[in-house]
């Protein structure tokens, strides 16, 4: 899937009010569709990035615009704006489809003590992934990426990649949780932060002053494993599937990752023909053995 990472770019903009980020945001999306992505990302509350007040009572009318954006460049969207239900209101992160159809959402867990001030209400926890056409996709929103462990409940229903929609970066965070749980990052931030994690941690792109929004092609078919009782096997599995595949070693973690080349060839199946544990099954049985020990 090719995916974007937009930056509001607030370090070189003047912003009076909403009008100014949305056409800011039509504009960067003329721009891309020249690469024709499949998935963009959208930092958090997007319209309001460096507003003084924040009419909250626009919220239609942001969700109107994302919804027009998605329908008008056939394009997946993920991005964040204050939503009301239930008289209740929520910092939420909106997954919108080609058609221009919100499918799913992802309310913010942890919102900062000025949002609580403010009457934003946390979201439920234990939020499931997006079932998308490229897979499951997760969400985090800003605060958020402080408590790691809450992401946990989405990969393991199935998430593949974390949208992280924010207003600050979390820097070093973001690569840490990416490399805990084996997932892509796509963020969206206020400044020029913005960027694609690969599952080992590793910023693929990131904004600067020259680029306020970055892409790149990833490949969901990529799992991390860790070397013990099966580093010898890379070099069998780069014998037989030769440029099928991509195989990457990374010494100081102990791991490495499969990435199938060819679509006709999935990491399920060299799994099963080189009976390979991943990294997070790897420590699941570990863990079971460790308590299994303990509670003897």
């Amino acid at each position: 899937m090719r995916v974007v990472a937009v930056s509001m770019a607030c370090e070189y903009r003047k912003i009076e009010k909403i009008e100014d980020n949305l056409n800011y945001i039509q504009n960067i999306f003329k721009e891309i569709q020249n690469i024709k992505p499949d998935f963009v990302v959208l930092p958090e509350t997007f319209a309001y990035v460096d507003l003084k007040k924040n009419d909250i009572n626009e919220y239609e009318k942001i969700k109107d615009f994302l919804k027009y954006i998605s329908r008008k460049t056939h394009t997946w969207i993920a991005g964040s704006s204050y939503d009301i239900e239930d008289k209740k209101i929520y910092n939420r992160c909106f997954f919108v489809n080609r058609k221009g159809e919100i499918v799913g959402k992802y309310d913010k867990i942890h919102p900062t003590e000025e949002e609580l001030e403010r009457g934003i209400y946390p979201g439920r926890k234990e939020q499931l992934p997006i079932n998308t056409e490229f897979g499951k996709i997760g969400a985090f929103i800003c605060f958020d990426a402080n408590w790691h462990y809450d992401l946990k409940y989405q990969v393991d229903n199935g998430a593949k990649l974390l949208v992280f929609s924010s207003a600050y970066p979390a820097g070093k965070i973001l690569n840490s949780i990416s490399l805990l749980y084996q997932v892509f990052i796509v963020a969206g931030i206020w400044s020029l932060t913005s960027g694609i994690i690969d599952i080992t941690g590793k910023w693929l792109k990131k904004t600067d002053r020259f680029s306020y929004w970055v892409w790149t092609d990833i490949n969901l078919n990529k799992e991390v494993f860790h070397w013990d009782y099966q580093g010898d096997k890379v070099n069998k599995i780069i014998k037989k599937y030769k440029d099928r595949i991509k195989i990457e070693t990374f010494g100081d973690e102990a791991i490495f990752t499969i990435e199938t080349i060819d679509k006709n060839l999935s990491i399920e199946k060299i799994k099963k023909e080189f009976s390979l544990v991943t990294y997070s099954e790897y420590k699941k049985r570990a863990t079971e053995k460790q308590d299994k020990r303990r509670e003897s």
